[in-house]
């Protein structure tokens, strides 16, 4: 009787065992804290790819608010914004749709045509959810604002922001550094110091989000590094960084100075 009682606990701790795998292969979103300050969210672009795009908002709202408010699964801040107007300082294109255009804020533009950093702002780099025109299939990119769309595809989504770290960077060609006799003479977002931040990459079907906090700050060749080296992605960019560095996901919340988020403009949501 024992030997029976036994085999029957046996077959249910397997099965429930075997439930739980099943399970966790099934997440969506992999979830890896590698040391202290660093967080790294994958994401299957290739099943998933239809749940990821931008959102922005009217007003600002922290990643805990949007999150809270929504069906999602993730929500992290994304592109550039101006904390007075509040209007957005990227590009964000939703169902085709240009919803954020950097041209449209009069003031902003005149100040960059004042300081000659106009064109470089405005083709900053950004995350691109092109769609096949002929099966409607998902293509991932991180490309300049004013590269040309890959034959075949149309932008359904974009969120633009910056600076890009690969497969290559240049942070005076996206107006974050200004140079003047091989020094220094402007930097935009704190780009070369050491700042929490947040980043995005790409490797084959896989979206990788990457939170550098306030344990573990960087600036941007370190993210750049780390992301290259450590995670092999191929194609890397920055999002917002700074105060502005948030993140939702579960019972996981992220601020620039541990639980404390900023508001900000627009995001990178994973619905469910």
């Amino acid at each position: 009787m024992k030997k029976i009682s036994l085999l029957f606990i046996s077959i249910l701790f397997f099965a429930f065992y075997n439930f739980n795998l099943q399970v966790i292969a099934k997440e969506k979103i992999e979830y890896k804290n590698p040391c202290a300050g660093i967080m790294i969210f994958k994401i299957n672009t290739k099943k998933y790819g239809n749940k990821i795009k931008p959102f922005v908002s009217n007003e600002l709202l922290t990643t805990q608010k949007v999150y809270d408010d929504n069906c999602f699964d993730l929500v992290v801040n994304g592109g550039f914004f101006d904390v007075k107007s509040k209007k957005g300082v990227s590009y964000v294109v939703l169902n085709n749709e240009t919803v954020e255009d950097v041209e449209n804020n009069i003031n902003l533009v005149n100040w960059l045509k004042n300081q000659n950093r106009l064109e470089n702002v405005l083709s900053r780099s950004e995350l691109r959810i092109l769609e096949k025109n002929k099966n409607n299939k998902l293509k991932f990119d991180i490309a300049y604002h004013n590269a040309p769309v890959k034959k075949g595809y149309t932008i359904k989504h974009s969120l633009q922001a910056g600076p890009m770290l690969a497969p290559e960077m240049d942070l005076v060609k996206e107006g974050f550094v200004i140079m003047e006799d091989d020094k220094v003479k402007f930097q935009s977002v704190d780009i070369l110091k050491r700042r929490e931040r947040t980043a995005i990459g790409l490797r084959g079907k896989y979206l990788y989000i990457v939170l550098f906090t306030k344990d573990h700050k960087v600036d941007a060749n370190e993210m750049r590094d780390y992301m290259k080296n450590e995670l092999k992605l191929k194609k890397i960019m920055a999002f917002d960084g700074g105060l502005s560095t948030s993140l939702n996901y579960k019972d996981i919340t992220v601020g620039s100075l541990g639980k404390y988020q900023r508001k900000v403009k627009s995001f990178l949501v994973i619905e469910k």
